[in-house]
């Protein structure tokens, strides 16, 4: 908290001036996170892509393995669903898909002291500080240590001295939100009688040239004293009475943060305080910034909340920056990488989005869908396009981008889902999915002079919150997995893109919570961290919910640490959460947060556990393969999943390489010198694959191969 000292001394108006210059556990019945495609499914679990028209009514080829989903099991029709569990009831908010999806967590708080010779370090000189003598009007006493205010000065002269007071706060961030100011001074000769009273000085000042009758050399005060209203605003913003000397604080009032604010934003604006006496004839004297003992100098306080970092979602623009100085010098694999975004589909310019105004999007046995592939291939081409733009600055991919979000903007009202209708079932997780991909373009084009104007770019972060953010703020009841990862993920971009600080705070209490839920670390003990669902009145899982909710997987010791919660289910589903854990953290420590710190030892065993299997196993180019494992290892899995409507084998894996790693592996091995080899062995065959899917796992070789600690 702030708690200063502030203190007034014999009758003279001070005139203070700042300078600023400153899925989820089980999906329900079985399913897949997966929609059904327009062109159904190709080879090797990958989706067969559509030829996309372009304006002119041409084609373009299709894009490089997209792979839509990769998972294209869509699960069991509702007539034939295997022991698993039902779906869990999702929240009021999530049943409705209305209201804000505001939660109610407490936002961060910072706080900077300025005090000349002090903080925010030993070295700032940002202050400013004189007082006005009118008995003396040509005097400028920008030198003297100490600084009057009064109504008598002389005693019995009757004449007026005021004080001017300045702090360059240009170490606090541009686009802070300043919650509270204090002012702190020693009083070295007390007063009685009616308060001082502080105002916002209007006028640019000089501490060695002001006087009674000038602002500067050059420059006179509208009325002497700096009491025109050209020289000071009329609302009182803070009142001071010392009856003591010594040190002494004041809290400026709401007038008074509101000013503060102001100057925050706009730094050319700050011309400080001024610090009168109205009618008190006992005068005030406090320490001047020029007092021999730095701790009695004036001080200012300012708590505030953070600004977020922008653009700072999935990438910085310190990190954009680094792989576009990589791809102009011809280096790899981003130079390979930007390739194949700008030939392929999704990098085209003229690609025309098809949003619809209310989405449905079907799962367990049905294939509605209304819009929800579609938009998962805009919100893809959207993003590539961001990418091509920030890369190139050919303003026509801008403007491809510009009119995806646009049309979204415009367009999609709601993402329909009722509780236990298939045809609704996929409508949370589709949200989720869009939430992890559309902020990401979004976020590029508004922080990089892309054209796009401020108020379209403010209607698209509306979009977010009522469409789509009501559908994931509160997760999923069913546990961690793809569906709560891909929410989590999901929250986090919408709160950095629309400057949320209190829905940041709650996308990292999901993360925190998820990730122990999602990943098994031998030092959980014998079982993995339930979910507060999953949990009986000992905390520990309800009977017969742990095998169903880790698909088959029964042991939990040494031999499975990092084994998360999919594996026995495919190595695709777990992928996703790998994905979207591996995200966020990223965003998260953008803005200022090491998320991947307090997990460092959960996200690696995660990584590596599945690497293992998949540099061994996996084939080239997305493919699936299922492979025999050790008898410790999805000893059940026959009794929880399904494909072609069969019961799979026990102690089988099924693996297949999704597009993702490369930020995992970027920032514990190329950021904190950590090993990670079974990753490193992956690698090689994750670049040789698809670049993009439809869902999170797009691009990662391009924005994040390499980039070590760029930026941070």
């Amino acid at each position: 908290m702030i708690k200063h000292t502030l203190t007034w001394r014999h009758g003279v108006a001070l005139l203070v001036a700042l300078g600023l210059a400153a899925c989820g556990g089980s999906d329900p019945s079985g399913t897949t996170a997966t929609g059904p495609s327009a062109g159904g499914s190709g080879p090797s679990g990958q989706a067969a892509t559509e030829a996309i028209p372009d304006v002119a009514g041409g084609t373009t080829a299709p894009p490089d393995v997209v792979v839509r989903d990769a998972l294209d099991d869509d699960g069991p029709a509702p007539s034939e669903a295997v022991a698993q569990d039902a779906p869990s009831a999702p929240t009021a908010l999530q049943a409705s898909g209305t209201g804000r999806g505001q939660p109610a967590a407490a936002a961060v708080s910072a706080e900077m002291s300025f005090q000349r010779g002090v903080s925010p370090s030993a070295s700032y000189a940002g202050v400013a500080d004189t007082w006005l003598q009118q008995a003396v009007p040509s005097a400028n006493a920008g030198a003297d240590t100490a600084l009057t205010t009064d109504r008598d000065a002389p005693a019995g002269s009757g004449q007026r001295a005021t004080t001017l007071l300045r702090f360059d706060l240009s170490a606090i961030p541009r686009g802070a939100k300043v919650q509270a100011a204090e002012l702190s001074f020693t009083v070295t000769n007390r007063t009685s009688g009616e308060p001082f009273v502080l105002y916002a000085a209007r006028r640019a000042w000089n501490e060695s040239q002001a006087t009674w009758n000038q602002a500067a050399a050059s420059t006179p005060w509208e009325a002497p004293g700096a009491r025109g209203a050209g020289d000071r605003g009329s609302t009182v913003l803070g009142q001071l009475l010392p009856t003591a000397t010594g040190r002494y604080a004041v809290s400026l009032n709401a007038a008074g943060v509101a000013v503060v604010q102001g100057w925050v934003n706009a730094p050319q604006t700050n011309h400080g305080f001024v610090l009168d006496a109205i009618t008190n004839m006992d005068g005030m004297v406090l320490a001047s910034s020029e007092a021999a003992d730095p701790a009695q100098r004036p001080r200012l306080s300012v708590k505030y909340e953070p600004a977020f970092v922008h653009p700072g979602l999935h990438v910085s623009a310190a990190q954009l920056d680094f792989v576009r100085a990589r791809i102009a010098a011809g280096a790899q694999p981003w130079s390979i990488e930007f390739s194949r975004a700008q030939r392929k589909g999704h990098g085209n310019p003229n690609w025309v989005p098809r949003p619809v105004a209310h989405m449905r999007c079907g799962n367990g046995g049905s294939k509605v869908d209304e819009g929800c592939y579609d938009a998962r291939q805009d919100a893809l081409a959207a993003y590539t396009l961001a990418l091509l733009w920030y890369h190139t600055r050919d303003q026509r991919y801008a403007d491809g981008a510009i009119r995806i979000l646009d049309a979204y903007a415009d367009t999609l009202q709601s993402i329909a889902f009722v509780y236990g209708d298939y045809d609704t079932h996929n409508g949370p997780l589709q949200a989720a999915w869009l939430a992890e991909l559309f902020p990401r373009s979004a976020e590029i084009l508004r922080h990089s002079n892309s054209g796009w104007p401020q108020e379209r770019a403010v209607r698209f972060g509306e979009m977010l919150r009522r469409v789509m953010l009501s559908r994931i703020v509160d997760g999923w009841t069913s546990g961690g997995s793809n569906w709560n990862n891909s929410m989590t993920n999901g929250v986090m971009n919408i709160a950095v893109y629309t400057d949320d600080r209190a829905l940041f705070e709650k996308a990292l209490g999901m993360w925190r919570q998820r990730v122990r839920e999602t990943i098994y670390l031998a030092s959980d003990g014998a079982e993995p961290v339930p979910a507060p669902n999953q949990r009986g009145a000992d905390g520990r899982w309800k009977s017969g919910s742990l095998a169903k909710a880790w698909w088959g997987q029964t042991e939990f010791s040494s031999r499975t640490n990092g084994i998360s919660q999919e594996v026995c289910r495919d190595f695709g589903h777990a992928t996703m959460s790998i994905a979207s854990l591996s995200q966020a953290a990223e965003t998260a420590l953008l803005q200022g947060v090491d998320l991947y710190a307090e997990e460092e030892a959960r996200l690696i065993a995660g990584a590596e556990f599945m690497a293992k299997y998949l540099a061994a196993h996996a084939p080239a180019s997305n493919g699936k393969a299922t492979v025999g494992v050790d008898p410790w290892l999805c000893a059940r899995r026959s009794e929880f999943v399904n494909k072609d409507k069969q019961p799979v084998p026990n102690n089988t894996i099924e693996v297949q390489i999704l597009p993702t790693w490369e930020i995992l592996y970027n920032h514990y091995v190329n950021r904190r010198g950590r090993a990670m080899p079974a990753t490193a062995a992956l690698l090689p065959k994750v670049r040789a694959g698809g670049s993009t899917t439809d869902l999170q796992m797009s691009w990662e070789t391009l924005t994040h191969a390499g980039v070590g600690a760029v930026g941070l």
